[in-house]
């Protein structure tokens, strides 16, 4: 039987994260993850010397957000650059710049009230944008305009930090994400892709002497007089005083600990924990550059958030899709062989949604992408096709495309508690704690999790 200072389950970014800060800190750490790789959204694969990341990232506050800043702290070198990325919204074939050419598209009045929200949420306080936690970006945005365009591009903005629409997405949320951007200024690609977080992290474990276990699934968390003192893992007993899941709280909860072990209000609260919408994902590796001038798009639907979401769930195909684009390769050319370029494209839908609905959906996405980058399916060398069902059975968490969703009753102040009633037994990741745009949300989620209850 081993004996560790702390155990983390899970090497995405919050397990990761997690495992560093405490090794750093000069405690006896072991990590444990069920797939032979580490990494989980911020992962990446080679294919035809292409670098296609798992995710359609961009980090939203680059080198001086946690992702880097974490490294920095814990004294790991990197050698990351950032290409940096003003974001660009279209919608009905037409491309503008948020909020400034919001101009002329909508009465002047609404204009003037985008721009003052826009000024309020950049002067509030961290401590003010709290205030909002429990109202959704919609019921804050009406404070403002009630015009459905101003809306429905306002929410795209929140599905690009969040992965939730406006009606559920927390205002207080929003607020945090698009203030601490504006602030950063620093939005962009890594060089050398995702991967080159993840190395850089994974170069951190080695250096402070993590033992990491890849392909070991934990089978039980065990619990001793309600303390957590170890885990099971393929028969044999790993003991600590201190277990790290980074393996979503709904899972560690049901399947590594057991409900028996909460009370069952607790039990009944994570159940009803609602996770973020789902992930229709395409990733193209063209043997020709198309578009090169073009980095990122943000399309949007004019039909109103709640119409076009209901479209979804009912088989239909809006005629005007949300959409998200990235093109790594326009960012860094080393992500994919000379001439060649990589494009990724990504639309959120309903948690939930039918099977058989996806793939006419991810069709209507491609059709998007091609008319910025003519003749793309002909001149695909591979497409990989990623459906809420694919990232559920490779990531967990019902294929969530963050994990615990950030609507209004569970951000900030009103996210799950990193600490569980368990002694011993913490929660990091997407799941409890922290905020931020999805990759930064779990490094944050980590780093108050250090600071508040081992530091």
């Amino acid at each position: 039987m081993k004996q560790y200072d702390a155990i983390v389950i899970g090497a995405g970014v919050g397990g990761l994260a997690s495992a560093l800060l405490l090794a750093n800190s000069g405690k006896k750490v072991a990590l444990f993850e069920k797939r032979l790789q580490p990494g989980g959204r911020i992962g990446s694969s080679k294919r035809d010397d292409f670098t296609v990341d798992f995710g359609v990232h961009l980090i939203s506050r680059g080198e001086k957000g946690p992702l880097i800043q974490l490294l920095d702290r814990c004294g790991v070198e990197n050698d990351i650059e950032f290409t940096k990325v003003r974001p660009i919204q279209s919608t009905g074939g037409e491309k503008f710049k948020f909020p400034q050419d919001l101009k002329g598209r909508v009465p002047d009045e609404d204009f003037d009230a985008v721009i003052k929200m826009v000024t309020d949420v950049k002067n509030m306080t961290d401590e003010e944008t709290g205030e909002y936690d429990g109202q959704t970006l919609e019921e804050f945005l009406n404070t403002y305009t009630t015009d459905p365009f101003v809306h429905a591009c306002v929410s795209q903005i929140g599905f690009i930090y969040c992965c939730i629409p406006e009606y559920r997405l927390s205002a207080g949320e929003f607020a945090r994400c698009l203030k601490w951007e504006a602030e950063a200024h620093a939005s962009g690609y890594p060089s050398g892709g995702c991967v080159s977080i993840l190395s850089a992290y994974m170069g951190g474990l080695e250096q402070y002497g993590v033992e990491t276990y890849f392909g070991k699934p934990v089978d039980t968390i065990v619990i001793e007089d309600g303390k957590a003192v170890g885990v099971i893992v393929g028969g044999e007993e790993f003991r600590a005083d201190m277990i790290v899941s980074n393996a979503g709280i709904q899972e560690t909860v049901r399947d590594l600990v057991g409900a028996e072990h909460f009370d069952a209000e607790y039990v009944e609260y994570v159940k009803n924990l609602e996770i973020s919408f789902v992930s229709i994902i395409a990733r193209f590796a063209l043997d020709t550059v198309i578009s090169p001038e073009i980095k990122m798009l943000s399309g949007f639907s004019s039909v109103p958030v709640k119409e076009y979401n209901d479209k979804l769930m009912a088989g239909e195909v809006p005629e005007e899709l949300n959409s998200f684009i990235v093109v790594p390769s326009s960012f860094d050319p080393s992500v994919a062989p000379e001439g060649k370029q990589l494009v990724m494209m990504t639309t959120a839908v309903p948690a939930g949604i039918p099977d058989e609905y996806c793939p006419a959906i991810l069709e209507a996405l491609i059709d998007i992408a091609e008319e910025s980058f003519p003749g793309l399916r002909d001149h695909a060398v591979f497409v990989e096709k990623v459906f809420p069902s694919d990232a559920a059975r490779i990531m967990g968490e019902d294929g969530a495309g963050i994990g615990i969703a950030q609507q209004a009753g569970q951000a900030g102040k009103d996210r799950p508690a990193i600490k569980t009633p368990i002694e011993g037994l913490y929660i990091v990741g997407a799941e409890a704690g922290g905020a931020g745009v999805g990759t930064e949300l779990a490094a944050n989620s980590a780093i108050e999790f250090f600071d508040t209850y081992v530091a």
